[in-house]
């Protein structure tokens, strides 16, 4: 009986040094998806997963918490794939404005983060104009709310959006024509309106009041 309980000590000593300490059952390959441009090399460097660490032993929360650190990255993933991957998923930020601060020009998200600076606009991204853009203002929190609900025959032809305070975004479309918004609230229903009344001439297309749209 003695000898038995040995032998199941040794091997339970034997799997838990191969597990957790032994390269055998550690980091081979580091898999990144979700990814644009160059973002996954960023991603592999700040990840700093040694080759052949053990898979138990990898921190993943500490990992996250480094990858948070990246402005292009909005989440991620990071999980132990059995017997030496580890996949980090992650999801990038997705610009839906460009933002002049201190003549630099950043893009930003549906979250009011700025998160990348660009010299030259990517196509088909307005201009937002707000007093200072962040994710904490409520103008700009407004703005990117509704640029995210714009038909997108409306979207294409947007050039930039203004927002003075949070109940007066207005939409200035390629060619002059404006688009009176007013605040954030009830935008989905806007949106709908909005496309119905598009095609319908007129220089000022004013859904602010939903129920009781004003063309002039």
């Amino acid at each position: 009986m003695l000898c038995i309980l040995a032998g199941v000590v040794v091997l339970a000593g034997a799997a838990a040094w191969l597990v957790l300490f032994s390269s055998v059952l550690g980091v081979r390959t580091v898999d990144v998806t979700g990814t644009r441009g160059d973002t996954s090399a960023a991603v592999r460097d700040i990840a700093a997963i040694p080759e052949g660490q053990p898979l138990a032993r990898l921190d993943t929360d500490a990992i996250t918490d480094r990858l948070m650190a990246l402005p292009q990255v909005e989440s991620v993933s990071v999980q132990r794939s059995w017997p030496s991957t580890v996949r980090i998923a992650v999801v990038e930020r997705t610009p839906v404005a460009l933002v002049d601060l201190d003549g630099a020009q950043w893009l930003i998200d549906s979250h009011g983060v700025l998160f990348a600076q660009v010299t030259t606009p990517p196509p088909g991204i307005p201009l937002l104009e707000v007093e200072r853009a962040s994710a904490q203002d409520r103008a700009t929190l407004a703005a990117v709310q509704v640029i995210g609900v714009l038909p997108a025959d409306v979207r294409e032809r947007l050039a930039r959006v203004s927002a003075a305070t949070p109940d007066s975004v207005v939409l200035h479309m390629v060619g002059g024509r404006t688009v009176i918004w007013g605040s954030a609230e009830d935008s989905e229903r806007k949106a709908i309106v909005l496309a119905g009344v598009f095609s319908q001439p007129g220089g000022t297309l004013d859904v602010s009041s939903p129920e009781a749209v004003v063309i002039r």
